[in-house]
């Protein structure tokens, strides 16, 4: 391989705000290990490398499909809660607490399955399970039985399979390339996934007005289909041992003690949370923006969700251009990018700037979780890695129906654009008071080489 270097067992080196709690441990990191191949300084690798790898290729065609049908669903649960609730902003948090709670309760064991379970017979199970689920939504909303507390109920099953898609997902991507390319599978997954937060909204906007939701599930319902048969060709490589059992639990604290073995993780754990609760449950409240704030019809929050995908697309490509692998203070700059552009969107006195600090807004968002999962997914052993990534998706999905509860009731009582700035402002201050701790940004004491 032109252009790179072997690294010795004694060269490897803390990056970009790593924390390498002893040599035993640094020498255990996967990305580079030793003897790796890793570019030279200067070169950068190409963001596209992955899909070199035809099981990647397969992994990443099948989720893109499955995420556009997720999108499409996406803007229709939202505009058909709004529409039933007369524009609740506290049933809207309920809708979202019901969605996502679930990730924080299922997904530690999820992660547990995920590295217990074959991870391809996982996915396809899920993704049947979710088309079951949609089919059921589009029929109740066609003969009018989904009222408030039923779309509340099928919300929290879907939540459920995200809850377990996550971190089995996550996963599986590492088993789909060699270690030296895990970087632009991570990113690429990323991208991809905000690319159909762009796709799915712009192709649910006229399905839901068109047709209304029950056709938007009905979609959903074929693409999650569609996903399961494309997976059952896919081929894992793995280290899992899967005639070892040590019980579910057993091995949830074992993911969570090696979490602790590697200090960036619980960092990187703990920015996502503060993210979650207090940043990334603004979403929840993009229906009131378009029609209170800015005097849109409810659906027109689709504008939104696809400005922010725009911006999300960037962010992740954006983190698979770099050379290194993104580290704790690089992340911790995109929190500050996000807090201050989410109070331009929430203070925009129009309605196109408004669009505009979406775009940011989505691109501080992706470039913050998309470096957080990938050093995760450096950091995390392939037996260990379904349940690293299942905090991950714990802190990140599963934490955000906290911020939904209390952003719904306080905007009911106050407004959307007060929420979203005191939430803002309470991630910028973490992120700042993280950046000003040089014991917790710094490294092991070596110097980079």
């Amino acid at each position: 391989m032109t252009g790179a270097a072997r690294l010795g067992p004694d060269e490897l080196q803390a990056r970009d705000g790593f924390e390498i709690a002893s040599p035993e441990i640094e020498a255990s990191l996967p990305g580079p290990a030793p003897g790796e191949l890793i570019p030279e300084p200067g070169e950068r690798t190409h963001p596209f490398r992955a899909l070199h790898h035809r099981q990647f290729a397969l992994l990443f065609a099948s989720s893109t499909i499955g995420d556009i049908g997720y999108w499409i669903s996406f803007v229709a649960l939202q505009a058909y809660m709004a529409d039933r609730t007369d524009k609740s902003a506290s049933w809207l948090g309920i809708l979202f607490f019901a969605n996502f709670i679930p990730m924080m309760i299922f997904a530690p064991l999820a992660g547990a399955a995920a590295d217990r379970m074959d991870r391809r017979r996982l996915l396809v199970a899920i993704r049947s399970t979710v088309a079951g689920i949609a089919t059921l939504m589009a029929v109740l909303i066609a003969m009018d039985l989904a009222t408030p507390w039923v779309v509340v109920v099928m919300a929290f099953g879907l939540g459920t399979m995200y809850g377990f898609l996550g971190p089995t997902q996550s996963a599986a991507v590492a088993n789909t390339v060699p270690a030296e390319d895990l970087l632009s599978a991570v990113s690429m997954a990323s991208a991809g996934n905000n690319f159909c937060r762009v796709a799915g909204p712009a192709l649910g906007a006229p399905i839901l007005a068109l047709g209304g939701a029950g056709w938007s599930f009905a979609v959903y319902a074929a693409t999650s289909a569609i996903v399961a048969v494309m997976l059952l060709p896919v081929r894992l490589r793995s280290t899992l041992d899967h005639h070892t059992d040590r019980g579910a639990w057993r091995r949830i604290k074992d993911g969570l003690r090696h979490a602790k073995e590697r200090p960036p993780a619980l960092t990187a754990l703990a920015t996502m949370s503060v993210f979650s609760v207090f940043g990334g449950a603004q979403i929840a409240l993009y229906p009131l923006f378009a029609n209170e704030v800015h005097d849109k019809p409810t659906q027109a929050f689709t504008a939104i969700v696809v400005c922010s995908g725009i911006g999300a697309v960037l962010g992740a490509m954006g983190t698979a251009l770099r050379r290194t692998v993104p580290g704790i203070r690089a992340s911790l700059g995109w929190l500050v990018g996000f807090s201050v552009m989410s109070m331009g969107f929430a203070l925009a006195p129009s309605w196109y700037g408004a669009l505009a600090c979406a775009i940011f807004v989505g691109f501080c968002y992706f470039s913050m979780t998309t470096a957080l999962n990938t050093m995760l997914q450096h950091l995390a052993d392939d037996d260990k890695r379904g349940r690293i990534m299942s905090l991950f998706v714990v802190t990140w999905g599963g934490l955000i129906p906290v911020g939904a509860i209390w952003m719904g009731a306080v905007a009911d009582a106050t407004s959307a654009p007060f929420v979203v700035v005191l939430g803002a402002s309470v991630c910028l201050v973490f992120a700042l008071a993280m950046l000003a701790r040089p014991t917790t940004l710094s490294t092991s004491g070596r110097s980079a080489r």
